[in-house]
């Protein structure tokens, strides 16, 4: 009223708080709110309305509530009042120990730099400990503009910051925000332990997918950092590099956090030729379930099969559900209704897989041409510019050679046709619904072939 805020009536919200029995509020504060006059309205008044806020909390709603008072506006009322920031904080910092609240919130809308956020954080921090709040907690909140937000949030909790209060996904108001998976395993990324012991971490990616299907009813942006479906299209490097040279990947020093597990890279059971009949016994009942049917006699017949196939000049693909299914049929396995089924869907979609390899193929072959030799091998960096560049940061990079390496099956330097031909097939088996040769090209990648240079490196890591 007239530019100036009042007492009464009550703000809706911390009502509603009371009929509905939320114990825990957040009292949202503007500092330079350009419909109130600061001339008629100081900080001693905002801090004594604060106070009856409070009060009022703390009688009408709960005695034992936890009381958060964000300061929306700080990163701007830091650059034009730093004195009523600093009055404010004071006053929060020097209630008795019976009226103090949880802690404050700090938000920034995305407009200002990682400099001036981080001198904020530490100044307000600072003023906490000096009037002995130590225990008061300072969550920070930043919200997407330029493309910065994470490092902000990053620099604000090094600064002072106590935590994050924000969605598990970057879905918020505005441009989003920067969320708590992203942020979480940042921290574990540098080294933070504190987070594991604090959270359930190793799901903090699919909370995220979740949560922005349920809201968004839709996937996350598939090159969304961490939870989006290219996320880990980069970050394979590192793992490389990790399995190649230290073992499994750990992401702090003596933790059980693995970063393969968090991003959802599964270690399958590989059917090949060296593949033992006890394996693929574990893979059928592992694919299919338990059976009757599935004996370790089924499985020595079918490894009988696999070793006929080779010896007849047949690379076939035994990994996915059709692959095996139809193993377990030429070995003179009992079909079931479910692989039946699975049988049939593969060879539904059989003419459209074999036109998509058949394109891949011609790409194949203009790679293949390029040394001047067309006998269906071509060189490791033309396959890398053929194919796997999406996928890896540059050739020259030692995460890039050693993914090479492992699909390099005879040591020649090459990478032959057969040797991808069958995971090629693999995709289109394992996901026949796809429509072009991009997304088979993705799903071979992504699902198959990097995978299994991951399982590769780490079986030469062993050796």
């Amino acid at each position: 009223e007239d530019e100036v805020p009042q007492e009464e009536p009550i703000p809706i919200g911390i009502r509603k708080c009371k009929q509905f029995g939320v114990p825990n509020l957040i009292i949202e504060l503007d500092l330079v709110y350009y419909k109130v006059d600061y001339t008629r309205f100081d900080a001693s008044d905002i801090c004594q309305l604060l106070k009856k806020r409070i009060d009022w909390i703390r009688e009408q709603v709960s005695k034992d509530s936890m009381i958060f008072v964000n300061l929306r506006d700080v990163s701007d009322a830091i650059a034009k009042h730093p004195e009523r920031v600093w009055e404010v904080v004071n006053f929060l910092s020097t209630l008795s120990i019976d009226d103090r609240i949880f802690g404050i919130l700090i938000e920034d809308l995305g407009k200002y730099d990682q400099d001036h956020l981080g001198g904020m954080t530490k100044a307000i921090r600072s003023e906490m400990i000096r009037c002995g709040w130590e225990d008061g907690q300072l969550l920070v909140h930043v919200h997407e503009q330029w493309g910065l937000m994470h490092g902000i949030v990053l620099e604000m909790l090094a600064m002072g910051g106590t935590g994050i209060w924000a969605g598990v996904c970057i879905e918020g108001a505005a441009m989003g925000h920067a969320d708590t998976c992203t942020t979480i395993i940042n921290l574990i990324r540098l080294g933070n332990t504190k987070v594991l012991n604090s959270f359930n971490c190793k799901y903090l990616r699919d909370a995220a997918i979740n949560v922005t299907k349920i809201v968004t009813t839709d996937k996350p942006y598939a090159k969304q950092p961490i939870y989006g479906e290219r996320a880990t299209d980069m970050v394979f490097g590192f793992l490389f590099n990790q399995i190649s040279e230290t073992g499994p990947v750990k992401m702090a020093a003596d933790s059980e956090f693995d970063l393969v597990e968090f991003l959802g890279i599964k270690s399958e059971m590989r059917i090949t030729t060296i593949a033992s009949p006890e394996m693929i016994l574990i893979k059928l009942r592992t694919v299919f379930g338990e059976d009757p049917n599935f004996t370790l006699e089924c499985a020595q017949k079918m490894k009988a099969t696999i070793v006929s196939n080779m010896s007849a000049g047949r690379k076939e693909e035994y990994n996915s559900k059709s692959g095996l299914a139809m193993l377990f049929d030429q070995a003179g396995g009992k079909i079931t209704p479910e692989i039946a089924q699975i049988i049939v869907s593969a060879n539904e979609n059989k003419l459209n897989i074999d036109r998509l390899i058949a394109e891949v193929k011609e790409r194949w072959d203009f790679y293949d041409s390029k040394d001047g030799v067309e006998d269906d091998s071509v060189k490791f960096h033309h396959f890398y510019e053929g194919f796997m560049a999406p996928y890896f940061g540059c050739y020259r990079c030692e995460d890039s050679q050693a993914g090479l390496r492992a699909l390099d099956m005879d040591l020649d330097g090459n990478i032959s046709w057969l040797e991808f031909k069958y995971f090629l097939i693999w995709a289109g088996r394992e996901y026949p619904d796809v429509q072009n040769v991009a997304e088979l090209l993705d799903k071979t990648f992504r699902n198959g072939l990097i995978p299994a240079m991951m399982d590769e490196l780490d079986l030469m890591k062993r050796k």
